[in-house]
């Protein structure tokens, strides 16, 4: 009886195995250098994310994929510009990436004062900002206009911060960034490496601490509306007039929005893509959440760097409320409230989760367990 269950436990081990096996998904390719021949030991990596690995002697590499439709590869290697490229879930062999030649390096290493401006302007005021450690800040190349605030940024090598309070070490190579303390874009591919832990206290830290960033956040609102669970995760939104404007229009109802007629008017809509949906407003959403999560430092933040202006003291006033606008119209999310590449328009926000940082990232493969 003994062997037979023995036997029979194997048996499902190894079905269950196979099972998990085949439902991993793989991306397969190549690197190549500006000539053409295959580039050994480039770091291959899905942005935004954890995944990663390096190619063979062949320019070779597999690579695991996440669960979002759409998403970007990108692969970089030492002495070469980065390159990466849009992949779904439907073509995911095959993909061939081409490395160029890197620009001269040129300008020179930026001063403390300017550094000051970059790290208030990138990571802002926030709970893990406080911590972030710039690996080489000297790559750095920034320019700051006196006159209008507006400071331009480039990197002449990958750059690299530190972030111990979510436990990451995160790495973007052709990172550009440029605007103000109010609103700023920034582009390049994101690779994040889970930092090792020093003490057993620490992975149960890390992930508390990234909960609470996610708590709040644009992906917790996008996760919620995905699951039709806004009311329950304390969520509500508006549709306005514009930045600033509270009037009352008719909050969410369940996966809803009602219009300023009263009507309910849905936003969420299936795609033909698996697992996709899209986003479909006009104008302004005035999003609130109600919940515990938020920055307490963040209406100081706004006193100290927040032009004085009507819109400033409106949202001074008011925690976790963000305004978001679609400008066409439209927007495509899929799994884990992660809005595809590409296939979203620049989506303009105003509050809260304009401060919500480069030191309040987390990748698009980590989610809080429910």
């Amino acid at each position: 009886m003994k062997a037979f269950r023995a036997s029979h436990l194997l048996l499902l081990l190894l079905s269950s195995f196979l099972v998990l096996s085949s439902a991993a998904q793989s991306i397969t390719g190549t690197v190549t250098g500006p000539d053409g021949n295959p580039v050994e030991g480039a770091t291959v990596f899905v942005h935004f994310t954890t995944l990663s690995t390096t190619t063979g002697a062949d320019g070779s590499f597999t690579l695991e994929a996440p669960p979002q439709y759409a998403f970007e590869v990108a692969a970089a290697a030492e002495g070469l510009a980065p390159a990466g490229l849009q992949v779904n879930q439907e073509a995911l062999t095959g993909v061939e990436l081409q490395l160029t030649e890197a620009p001269s390096p040129s300008g020179s290493a930026p001063g403390e004062e300017l550094l000051d401006t970059f790290a208030i302007t990138a990571f802002s005021y926030t709970r893990s900002a406080r911590d972030i450690e710039m690996v080489n800040p000297e790559d750095l190349r920034i320019s700051l206009d006196e006159a209008s605030g507006i400071i331009t940024v480039e990197s002449v090598a990958p750059f690299t911060f530190i972030n111990p309070t979510l436990g990451y070490r995160v790495t973007i190579h052709d990172f550009q960034l440029g605007g103000n303390a109010v609103g700023y874009g920034w582009s390049g591919y994101a690779l994040f490496e889970p930092m090792t832990s020093e003490k057993s206290k620490d992975l149960k830290n890390w992930e508390k601490r990234r909960e609470d960033t996610y708590e709040g956040s644009r992906r917790h609102f996008l996760t919620a509306l995905l699951d039709g669970s806004l009311k329950d995760e304390e969520w509500a939104a508006w549709f306005v007039s514009g930045p600033g404007a509270a009037e009352d229009h008719s909050p969410i109802q369940e996966a809803e929005l009602k219009s300023v007629y009263g009507d309910p008017q849905p936003v969420l809509f299936e795609h033909e893509w698996p697992g996709v949906s899209r986003l479909d407003w006009g104008g302004w959403l005035r999003v609130k959440y109600f919940g515990n999560g938020g920055d307490g430092r963040w209406p100081e933040f706004i006193d100290r760097y927040w032009p004085v202006s009507d819109l400033s003291e409106v949202l001074a006033s008011e925690m976790n409320v963000t305004f978001v606008e679609l400008p066409s119209y439209q927007a495509f999310v899929s799994a884990g409230g992660v809005l595809l590449p590409s296939m979203e328009p620049s989506t303009r926000e105003l509050g809260y989760w304009t401060f919500h940082r480069l030191a309040d990232s987390i990748p698009h493969d980590w989610m809080p367990e429910k």
